[in-house]
């Protein structure tokens, strides 16, 4: 009997633990859920800083050897001009019967009357391929594309912009992409020195392309070059296709034109007490500092002066009392002391001011990294267990 109420008792107790501790589990699962999508979308910028992040497409021309669009400026709009239409068809008229200059004539007045008419701007492509005159074709086949890209003849104006613009407009148009996904991958690995490499290719040799400043402006603040990204970014934002776009550079300027300091730098230069002071912006503190250093060096190198008399008997019995003087520094390991806890004490300050100098200093966005108990498709199953001869227990199976 009392075998068996111990063994009862036992299993009471294991039920017991094990309603707790699936009780615990069971909270875990509950929370781990929230934690991991919290965890997913934290994010290791500070708090009201910027978050940049490099632009993935080069703006181009419409195609090999067309300039870039102006920022702010939209294509002429159609204007419903019946002299332009009648100069359109005269031109059209003389281009069948082999007068191209008269043609060409008569569309580029009908494209002054008409800007907007994209079909103008095709056919007076065209006359101007048909006399040579390449340089004069390519803007208006250019002018073509600008005002409609996907148009009738969209196909058949790139077709003869490959054949008309020269190879080596051509070729540096594909170096400049190149260039450009060449310094995203740096960019993304962490090479921020060899990206600024990359995105300074794309700027020389495309410099109406506002991507390249400001990919270079990110990397450059990433490397540390607070100043050069500065640069980058001013001239980024003076030709930012939108607002919002201005808006986000120009906090990310203010944030570039905030002192900051290495925390590094602070340290090797408080070995001089005050001067890690002086580097971080506080000169007051550096003069307290090191006048504290100072005048705890100096007092435990005074020197006190101290006289003794000392009685003497000479070997005949009289007595000859003499005079013994001492010098000593009675604040040696005081003063020693109190200078060395000041300069440790400025030390600590100078690198806790170049640390705050860096909270928020940051504009590059970083990825997130989990902190979470585990990775959104885990899941933890809690099933009881009892058996009959023996104790119950829990079981408990983590799946990820």
């Amino acid at each position: 009997m009392h075998q068996f109420r111990s063994r009862f008792a036992e299993v009471r107790l294991r039920a017991r633990t094990a309603r707790r501790l699936a009780a615990t589990l069971v909270a875990i699962a509950a929370c781990g859920a929230p934690l991991r999508a919290q965890s997913v979308t934290e994010s290791t910028m500070p708090s009201g800083a910027p978050s940049l992040t490099p632009k993935r497409t080069l703006t181009t021309g419409a195609a090999p050897g067309c300039a870039l669009p102006v920022i702010g400026q939209t294509p002429a709009a159609r204007r419903d001009n019946a002299e332009a239409r009648r100069l359109a068809a005269a031109g059209q008229e003389a281009a069948l019967i082999g007068d191209q200059a008269a043609a060409r004539d008569a569309f580029a007045r009908a494209a002054v009357l008409n800007p907007g008419d994209e079909r103008i701007a095709y056919d007076l492509g065209r006359a101007h391929e048909e006399l040579a005159d390449s340089a004069k074709a390519i803007a208006e086949f250019c002018r073509y594309l600008a005002l409609s890209p996907a148009g009738r003849e969209a196909v058949d104006v790139r077709d003869r912009l490959q054949r008309i613009v020269p190879v080596a407009a051509q070729r540096g148009a594909d170096d400049v992409q190149v260039a450009f996904r060449l310094g995203l991958a740096l960019f993304d690995d962490g090479s921020y020195e060899a990206a600024i490499r990359a995105f300074d290719d794309v700027v020389r040799n495309a410099p109406t392309a506002s991507e390249g400043y400001f990919n270079r402006g990110l990397a450059r603040a990433a490397n540390g070059s607070r100043a050069a990204a500065l640069q980058d970014l001013e001239q980024y934002r003076a030709n930012a296709p939108t607002v919002d776009d201005r808006v986000q550079v120009g906090r990310a300027i203010e944030v570039l034109r905030r002192p900051v300091y290495r925390p590094g730098v602070a340290f090797a230069r408080s070995i001089v007490p005050g001067f890690g002071q002086f580097y971080t912006g506080h000169p007051v503190r550096g003069v307290l500092v090191l006048a504290a250093v100072g005048g705890a060096t100096g007092l435990a190198f005074t020197q006190q002066t101290s006289t003794t008399t000392i009685a003497y008997v000479d070997p005949n019995g009289a007595p000859a009392p003499y005079t013994q003087t001492t010098q000593e520094r009675a604040f040696f390991t005081v003063g020693l002391g109190a200078a060395a806890a000041v300069t440790v004490i400025g030390l600590i300050d100078a690198v806790v001011s170049a640390n705050r100098s860096q909270r928020g200093a940051t504009i590059v966005a970083r990825r997130s990294r989990s902190v979470g108990l585990g990775s959104a498709t885990s899941t933890l199953a809690v099933a009881p267990w009892f058996d009959r001869r023996g104790p119950a227990g829990v079981t408990a199976t983590l799946r990820f």
